[in-house]
C-alpha cells in the first residue's frame, strides 16, 4: 500500500509538470497536441509490449469493437487538449488549473449517475458542494495582472480551461465504461492506453489538416498536410510532455490496483494543483504572492476543501 501513496504522489506531480512544456512552446496548440500523442503511443507500445510479452500482464483483446469507445474518448481528448494548451497560453498555469480541475467533478457527476449503482443522496450532495468551492477556489486564483492584454482574451483563456475540464470529465466516463465492461465481462487497461494515444495523435492530425487554418494553422489544407510530419528543433517539447503523461497514466493504474480503496489514490492525485500553483508563482513568476498572498492562501485553503468533499463523494 505504502508503494501505492508512492505512485499516486508522483501521479499528482506528473500531472503538474507536464503542463511545463507548453511555457516553452509557441506550436500550434492542435499539433503540440498531435506530437505529444505521437511520444504517448511511443512510450505506451513500448511498456505494453514489454508487460505482455514478458507475461507481466494480461494480454487483452486488441479486436474487440469496444476500443471505438476508446478512440472516441482520443477524439474528446483532442478538443480538450488544444483548449488546456490554449488556456496556459493566455491565462499561465497558476490561473487555469482550478478551472480545468473541474475535470475531476464533472467526470465523477457523469460517473455516479451512468455508470454507478450506488448513487446516493450523501455522495450527490458532497460532489456538488465540492464543485462549488472548486469554483470559488478557482475564481480567486483570477488575479488581473498587468501583463493581462484584455479581458476578453483573460475570459477566453478561463473559458478555454473549463471546456478542458468538462472534455477530461467526459473522457473519465468513458475510460470508466470501458475498464470495466458490464455486458461482456471485459476488462481493458493497458489496451486502452494503446488505442487513447493512438486515437490522440491521428485525429489531432486530420483535425489541424482540415481546420487547423482556423486556430494559426498554415492557410491551405496542403499546406497544412505538410506541416503535419514537419519536426521543428521544438518538438522535443509536447514530446517530453507526452511521456511525462504515459508515465503518469502507468502509475495511475498501480496506484489504483495496490491501494483497495480508489478514492484515496483518486483524491492524492487531485492534489497536483499545489505543485501546479507553487510551478507558476514561484518558477514562472506569473503572480507576485507577496503582493496576493492573503488571496492565494484563502484560493488553496478552499482547494483543499474541495479535495475533502470530492472524497466523500467516491
Amino acid at each position: 500500500m505504502i508503494i501505492g501513496f508512492i505512485f499516486s504522489v508522483l501521479v499528482s506531480v506528473l500531472f503538474a509538470v507536464y503542463a511545463i512544456p507548453r511555457k516553452f512552446s509557441t506550436q500550434n496548440a492542435i499539433l503540440y497536441t498531435m506530437w505529444m500523442g505521437v511520444a504517448y503511443f511511443v512510450v505506451t507500445a513500448v511498456a505494453t509490449a514489454t508487460l505482455w510479452g514478458g507475461r507481466f500482464e494480461r494480454v487483452e483483446n486488441l479486436a474487440s469493437p469496444w476500443h471505438l469507445l476508446t478512440a472516441l474518448r482520443g477524439g474528446v481528448w483532442v478538443l480538450g487538449m488544444a483548449m488546456y494548451n490554449t488556456a496556459i497560453d493566455k491565462i499561465g498555469l497558476t490561473r487555469f488549473n482550478q478551472w480545468k480541475n473541474t475535470q475531476g467533478p464533472v467526470g465523477s457527476l457523469l460517473i455516479l449517475f451512468v455508470v454507478s449503482k450506488n448513487v446516493t443522496m450523501a455522495k450527490t450532495l458532497f460532489l456538488l458542494l465540492g464543485m462549488t468551492v472548486m469554483f470559488l477556489s478557482a475564481a480567486l486564483f483570477q488575479i488581473r495582472l498587468e501583463s493581462d492584454k484584455n479581458k476578453t482574451a483573460r475570459c477566453s483563456g478561463i473559458f478555454c480551461a473549463l471546456g478542458a475540464g468538462v472534455c477530461f470529465g467526459v473522457a473519465a466516463l468513458l475510460n470508466s465504461i470501458v475498464t470495466n465492461l458490464r455486458i461482456t465481462g471485459e476488462k481493458f487497461v493497458l489496451s486502452q492506453l494503446l488505442y487513447h494515444s493512438a486515437s490522440l495523435a491521428i485525429i489531432s492530425a486530420l483535425t489541424y489538416t482540415v481546420i487547423g487554418g482556423k486556430f494559426g494553422g498554415a492557410s491551405s489544407v496542403k499546406e497544412r498536410f505538410f506541416e503535419v510530419f514537419m519536426v521543428d528543433k521544438k518538438t522535443y517539447l509536447p514530446f517530453i510532455a507526452g511521456g511525462m503523461y504515459a508515465l503518469a497514466a502507468f502509475l495511475t493504474i498501480y496506484s489504483y490496483r495496490l491501494i483497495p480503496n480508489n478514492a484515496v489514490p483518486w483524491s492524492i492525485t487531485q492534489f497536483n494543483v499545489f505543485w501546479t500553483i507553487i510551478i507558476g508563482i514561484f518558477i514562472f513568476k506569473e503572480i507576485d504572492y507577496k503582493k496576493h498572498l492573503p488571496r492565494l492562501v484563502l484560493g488553496a485553503v478552499t482547494a483543499i476543501a474541495a479535495c475533502v468533499l470530492l472524497f466523500f463523494a467516491m
